[in-house]
């Protein structure tokens, strides 16, 4: 639960935490001031929280029986009590605010969906259109390189061989773009095996890390101790954790840092987070990274993110972004654990 903002930092409370328990079993609010006791209740954590936030009364936000968020109220101006009836007039207007919430939630759970809905109608639409272009531009691509390379052998002036070299690596950019437009529209064929999540991290890590050194990005990792057991596809997933790490470097062009977490949140699915500290991404761009054909650097496709879009489906996991101008970003991407179903 995201209970707002305090010195820059962002406030979050588990909806398992020991204070969300209270409030959920008991259906009134806490005041941590006039019932001492209950602090030693609380973890040091949330503790250490409230005190830091100047919290002196917690008021549970209930709809349909369920905990959907909470209300900490800080001290007031002065550090004087709150009184009975300021308190009776806040618990007045919690079911209102509760009913607030809870239609704000279904109202983002709604658009959400429909935002994945709809990119999965696109993917489809233009995948089906990149497999035939692909197709046939490959035909006389081949034709066109294969002549290049004659042209290339019977050639005597050096004016010519360079034309003729400059032309057959533009035909191979156009090939790699035919390939990823292949790999976008018609994914391979997923090798599902057992393996510790935490290997293919660290493989594609060590792959980056020549090129994050020269561009002077720093790599930190935090991955747990205990395995994280996923059944997919090995070298389709280093694909995807490859893709996102080497967008996270070159949008790092001036140096920063790269950081790759990865924790269970939830019993069933594993999260691992890219963040980089880059220039980020406007607001307005923000869902239409996924998008194939979508970019901002120059040069590129616009379908390695959307091949990673691919992958994390295929797999029965979930990838977001999020971000913000000047503060970096960062790529949500969540998988199922081992004998977990797919969503």
């Amino acid at each position: 639960m995201d209970v707002g903002e305090a010195e820059g930092r962002t406030a979050v409370i588990p909806r398992d935490s020991r204070l969300a328990k209270w409030l959920k079993v008991n259906e009134t609010h806490l005041e941590l001031k006039r019932r001492p006791g209950l602090q030693e209740y609380l973890t040091p954590k949330e503790a250490g929280l409230m005190a830091s936030l100047g919290i002196e009364i917690a008021f549970p936000l209930i709809s349909m029986n369920r905990l959907i968020g909470i209300l900490l109220v800080g001290s007031k101006p002065g550090g004087a009590a709150f009184t009975r009836l300021e308190v009776s007039f806040i618990r007045a207007l919690l079911p209102q605010a509760g009913i607030a919430l809870e239609n704000a939630l279904l109202f983002k759970e709604q658009r959400e969906r429909f935002r994945r809905m709809s990119r999965a109608d696109r993917l489809a639409t233009v995948g089906e259109l990149a497999a035939g272009a692909a197709h046939e531009i490959r035909n006389p691509l081949t034709a066109i390189r294969s002549t290049l390379q004659y042209l290339e052998g019977k050639s005597a002036e050096e004016s010519s061989r360079k034309l003729i070299a400059s032309a057959l690596q533009e035909t191979g950019r156009i090939n790699d773009i035919v390939s990823a437009l292949l790999a976008f529209s018609r994914p391979a064929e997923i090798v599902r095996e057992r393996h510790d999540l935490r290997g293919t991290l660290e493989d594609s890590l060590e792959l980056v890390a020549f090129q994050a050194r020269s561009k002077g990005v720093v790599l930190r990792r935090a991955l747990p101790e205990a395995a994280l057991p996923v059944q997919g596809d090995r070298s389709q997933l280093k694909q995807l954790f490859l893709n996102v790490f080497l967008n996270a470097i070159q949008a790092m062009p001036a140096g920063g840092e790269l950081r790759v977490e990865a924790s269970v949140k939830d019993p069933r699915k594993v999260l691992v987070a890219v963040a980089d500290t880059g220039e980020g991404i406007p607001e307005e761009n923000l869902d239409r990274v996924f998008d194939p054909f979508f970019t901002t650097k120059k040069g590129g496709t616009g379908l390695g993110l959307s091949i990673c879009y691919n992958i994390v489906k295929s797999h029965g996991g979930d990838i977001e972004a999020r971000s913000r101008p000047g503060q970096g970003t960062t790529m949500l991407i969540h998988l199922p654990l081992e004998g977990s179903e797919a969503p």
